[in-house]
């Protein structure tokens, strides 16, 4: 089972992070087939972290944490966490008790549940050509369009991009910067240097690629940052607890 043809999505992984109070909530499956994503490096369908986790587990979790105030904020991620069916009515159990919802990480080609204030959202590429090739073969119209219902709706928006010399190069990454900044140009923007993955030519940025993709976004946005991760930063983030 790939990710990307995940039938049924379902929940996989519960972590906490103490010092900010909050449940990650994590889902397996994709509707899209990134050529850049770091699931191609290490498949989470591998064993334990494959095995699903009831709903109404994850609901006894959150409700446990939130009422021994170890929990004040409820995040989901993926894969893509939008996707999955459960999420909505998880969302709002959360949001009934009192706890912050936010997304993650999501590529935002589906709008959040209502009552979720936060979204972290991955922008492949401005170019319609460049973002199916990048996604296997999906259009960016619908993610466009998101981004500005849900700066609309109020929703405290984050953005990534992943640069990949030759391909998501610095003049796609100003793209998105441009776009970025016609909604608000407040909206933190972030740049990650790709992490190469298997069967696909692209090579890791430099650090000066990505310093001059970050000058020429902040010619855009106020609030431009990048990094570099090793590959232990991007398969092992967190601890566990389910």
């Amino acid at each position: 089972m790939k990710w990307w043809r995940c039938e049924t999505p379902f929940f996989r992984k519960v972590t906490y992070m103490e010092h900010t109070k909050t449940l990650f909530i994590y889902n397996f499956g994709c509707n899209w087939a990134c050529s850049v994503c770091t699931y191609r490096i290490k498949d989470p369908c591998n064993g334990e972290e494959c095995k699903r986790i009831p709903e109404n587990k994850i609901i006894e979790l959150i409700e446990e944490y939130y009422r021994n105030e170890k929990a004040e904020k409820v995040k989901f991620l993926g894969g893509e966490p939008l996707i999955n069916p459960h999420l909505p009515a998880i969302a709002k159990f959360a949001m009934n008790l009192g706890a912050r919802v936010g997304i993650g990480h999501t590529n935002l080609s589906i709008m959040p549940p209502d009552g979720v204030e936060s979204a972290v959202v991955s922008i492949k590429a401005i170019s319609e050509d460049t973002h199916r090739r990048y996604t296997g073969n999906f259009s960016n119209k619908e993610v466009l369009e998101n981004f500005e219902k849900c700066y609309q709706k109020g929703i405290t928006l984050k953005t990534n991009t992943v640069l990949v010399p030759k391909f998501v190069d610095v003049g796609e990454v100003e793209k998105i910067a441009e776009f970025v900044a016609s909604i608000d140009d407040n909206i933190p923007f972030h740049i990650i240097g790709y992490m190469p993955v298997p069967n696909f030519p692209w090579r890791r940025p430099t650090i000066d690629e990505l310093k001059k993709a970050a000058t020429i976004a902040k010619k855009h946005l106020k609030n431009v940052t990048w990094s570099r991760p090793s590959i232990e930063e991007i398969l092992y983030p967190s601890k566990r607890i389910l």
